[in-house]
């Protein structure tokens, strides 16, 4: 129901229904991750980048921007 994103370096950014952001390297090892507002649910949004390696993310109905 959600859909990851990919960057250049081949970084995978994936919204899971616990609430979080998760970051996953191309060898499956999980490399960060980041707690948003709401646990429970929460999963069913894309996750989008942008050019300048911005991760948004949708959780509790407020878009969060996430990186630099």
């Amino acid at each position: 129901m959600n859909a990851p994103a990919v960057d250049g370096k081949g970084l995978v950014y994936a919204n899971s229904e616990d609430g979080n952001v998760y970051v996953i390297d191309q060898t499956g090892h999980l490399v960060g991750q980041a707690f948003l507002q709401l646990s429970l649910g929460a999963a069913y949004t894309p996750i989008a980048l942008d050019y300048q390696g911005r991760i948004f993310a949708l959780n509790a109905g407020i878009m969060r921007v996430l990186g630099q």
